[in-house]
């Protein structure tokens, strides 16, 4: 029985990230540093929401697509290409309905080098394995769900794969096949003195996680990435009904459900100069506050929709505070009207960062190659961002806060923007 477990690990991927290249030629995110560890003797579950790139995780450790960044080691041993003995089950069963299920079996050790006799042996000892004697010369059409992925099962294991990868095997199954299989796959596991180490299982059954693994790795979405990683100390076998498992699958349920912390909405910016906010806090100053703010409108030689817009925009840098009608400094106002000009670059950007759309700004330029967007792609991506907003008003007035705060450059010949050097440094 294999209880005997080693945190040396089997199988290693280090800072593991995917990007696509969409259609305007933008960088989509779908996984950022996955730093994963299979041990031998194992069964790792990989659980988390639709589309936060389980499956593309497990078919970059398998080698079958190239991450954008990372790597990957077997048994220490940097890997590039595919995986070493492994092999990989997919959730549709990906059998050719022209062959049998012998022959699907049996295909996958033509480029093994064995000799006729030996490719024989193999497929009937898996086919035995796997309960499928007697259904050797039928069809995939003839048979049914379960046992397509019997047959699945089998053409993986006959391979003797010291790394099984599951990629959802048992989702499109009904629950009392997918029940017996995941019983006997665990059989397979735990007794047969074959070269099977290590199971890698995705899944989005909490049930089944809580069933099968030893550790459990949970993502999150947008980019995927490790949300957490727990251990399973629930000994084997073990029981559906259990108290234990009961509590451990409403532990991983809560945890699995619980929405992450919501991100501050992105909201448009004001289209003020730096120097008007300044201008307007200077003049609210000499007004005296607090202040009627329909008063300052009326008395101010601008029209009372810029005021509007002035007060707006001080607020959203926390200069100012806005209740009804009344406007009064904040004390981060205060302080950036007493300071000297070096010092007000200084707090500005203070102010800056606490703007959802100068951070989402930060993330893409850093991202960026050479940490630089041009002004156009800086336009394209506020426009996703806020779809109902003129999105190059928005970046005209992203960059000049920029610049007066000294968070990004502008380079107005190249018409590109870039994070100052001192923020790359950090």
């Amino acid at each position: 029985m294999k209880n005997v477990k080693s945190n040396t690990p089997l199988c290693e991927t280090k800072d593991i990230g995917k990007d696509y290249e969409i259609a305007d030629d933008h960088i989509l995110h779908i996984l950022k540093k996955m730093d994963v560890q299979v041990r031998p003797n194992e069964i790792l579950a990989i659980i988390g929401p639709s589309g936060c790139g389980k499956s593309t995780f497990l078919r970059i450790l398998a080698g079958l697509i190239p991450a954008s960044e990372g790597q990957i080691f077997y048994h220490g041993k940097h890997v590039s290409g595919l995986l070493p003995n492994f092999s990989l089950v997919f959730q549709n069963f990906a059998l050719f309905p022209w062959l049998t299920v012998k022959q699907n079996i049996e295909m996958v050790l033509q480029n093994m080098r064995l000799s006729r006799e030996e490719i024989q042996t193999r497929t009937l000892d898996a086919i035995n394995l796997i309960g499928l004697a007697g259904f050797e010369e039928a069809y995939p059409r003839e048979i049914s769900a379960g046992m397509k992925q019997r047959v699945g099962l089998a053409r993986a294991l006959v391979r003797r794969p010291e790394i099984l990868l599951l990629d959802e095997p048992f989702s499109s199954l009904d629950a009392f096949t997918a029940e017996v299989l995941r019983r006997e796959l665990l059989s397979i596991w735990e007794n047969k003195e074959e070269a099977l180490s290590s199971i890698v299982l995705i899944s989005h059954d909490v049930r089944e996680v809580v069933f099968m693994a030893d550790r459990i790795l949970m993502m999150e979405a947008n980019p995927g990435r490790i949300r957490f990683v727990m251990d399973n100390p629930l000994p084997r076998p073990r029981d559906y009904r259990s108290k234990a498992f009961l509590d451990l699958v409403d532990k991983l349920h809560d945890a699995y459900t619980q929405e992450a912390p919501a991100a501050q909405p992105v909201a448009p910016l004001l289209p003020v100069p730096p120097e008007e906010v300044l201008g307007f806090l200077s003049y609210l100053h000499r007004h005296g506050e607090p202040s009627d703010l329909y008063q300052i409108g009326a008395g101010s030689m601008d029209h009372f929709e810029r005021v509007m817009i002035d007060a707006d925009a001080a607020e959203l840098l926390n200069f100012v505070e806005i209740t009804k009608r009344t406007i009064q400094l904040t004390d981060a106002g205060k302080k950036f009207l007493a300071a000297d000009a070096k010092q007000r670059r200084i707090l500005w950007k203070e102010q800056l960062l606490t703007i959802p759309l100068f951070n989402k700004a930060q993330e893409w330029l850093s991202a960026a190659p050479k940490h630089l967007l041009s002004d156009n792609e800086l336009t394209d991506l506020i426009t996703k961002e806020l779809p109902h907003q003129d999105a190059k008003v928005q970046c005209k007035t992203l960059i000049s806060w920029g610049s007066y705060g000294s968070l990004f450059v502008h380079h107005r010949l190249a018409r590109t923007v870039s994070l100052n050097n001192k923020q790359k440094s950090k």
